[in-house]
């Protein structure tokens, strides 16, 4: 038998669902009332506030066995060939004819059903190729990129569930043209593409005399700039917590002729399978159903409580008696993390 409080909290958790459904935004549940003034509601994380009682109620997601699951590595993306798909547009990118793309990467934005753990159902998720996380990309400097990032969610009106299937990509915290940077307004509809071309070369190459020559590269670039380890993410205006949250998130990987790639060449890392993503982010789950839920009354930041890495709950790594080079994400939505070893 429910008690008060819990049936309280599976009416706010179905009223959650139908706002979902309906598409709206957190700006726009905020002038209509449903997070705060009035008889409102205010969404806590697991915790939800009703003004009318004042009363704080926390129904916990399903439990699940720590430690059953294996820790998923994403696959490496592989060149791909666009196709019989438009040729990309050199005009539209600054860079592009001076930079002509050595490789083409094709990746799909998907909905596909994703266990989180084998003591849950399947839920939903958006992911790039349909998985989350998605594949990894590995680029090096030098070798300029073109990828395709394509639309197959489901169309708008189609759509059930939170978040908004209107896709946009940004590489976070590459030096990237502004037309290739995901601007959040350049959403594409399903069906649609945007094409990201990566120049593969370090920022300052437009001015490289102002870079000292002991720290200036072949392109002209500042060596001292130079990354390693990024991020592609979803970046719908509005969404965009929602849509990283749903899996739309996968790993960079930046290499160059110190960071190779080759345990037997330059710096000599952990390379192949030794060189391991490790993309954290908590989860909640629908404490009824056990299907994955995200909190769109919550603007102080979305906390679950349940711990995934790679997309599983709790997983195990197998590893051998040797260096490994960890990469770690923080793709939670808003939660941070002590690391310990």
């Amino acid at each position: 038998m429910l008690t008060k409080a819990q049936r309280t909290m599976h009416r706010l958790l179905d009223l959650q669902r139908e706002i979902a459904q309906a598409r709206l935004s957190r700006r726009e549940l905020l002038k209509m009332g449903l997070v705060t003034g009035g008889g409102g509601l205010l969404g806590m994380g697991g915790a939800w506030l009703t003004k009318a009682g004042a009363q704080v109620v926390i129904l916990p997601s399903p439990p699940t066995t720590p430690w059953v699951e294996a820790l998923p590595i994403p696959p490496v993306l592989q060149p791909k060939s666009l196709g019989t798909g438009p040729a990309p547009n050199p005009a539209a990118h600054q860079f592009y004819n001076r930079f002509l793309p050595q490789k083409t990467y094709r990746v799909r934005a998907e909905e596909k059903p994703h266990s989180f753990h084998r003591d849950l159902i399947d839920s939903p998720i958006w992911g790039f190729d349909g998985i989350f996380p998605g594949p990894t990309v590995n680029c090096r400097y030098g070798e300029p990129v073109l990828l395709r990032m394509e639309n197959h969610l489901p169309a708008v009106n189609d759509h059930v569930g939170f978040g908004v299937p209107q896709s946009i990509t940004h590489l976070h915290n590459a030096h990237t043209a502004s037309e290739t940077d995901g601007g959040p307004w350049d959403w594409n509809e399903r069906g649609q593409y945007t094409d990201h071309h990566f120049c593969m070369a370090r920022p300052g190459f437009t001015v490289p005399g102002t870079i000292p020559a002991a720290w200036r590269d072949a392109s002209g670039g500042d060596v001292r700039e130079t990354l390693t380890t990024l991020f592609f993410h979803y970046h719908r205006p509005d969404f965009t917590s929602a849509g990283v949250y749903k899996g739309l998130a996968n790993m960079v990987r930046f290499f160059d002729e110190k960071d190779t790639g080759n345990e037997t060449q330059g710096w000599r890392l952990p390379s192949g399978p030794y060189d391991v993503e490790l993309m954290i982010a908590d989860k909640k789950f629908d404490p009824r159903t056990g299907e994955l839920v995200f909190d769109d009354f919550n603007l102080d930041g979305v906390l679950g409580d349940k711990l995934t890495v790679n997309g599983k709950i709790q997983p195990f790594f197998v590893v051998k008696r040797r260096k490994y080079r960890f990469r770690v994400l923080d793709a939670g939505p808003a939660r941070f993390y002590t690391l310990v070893v």
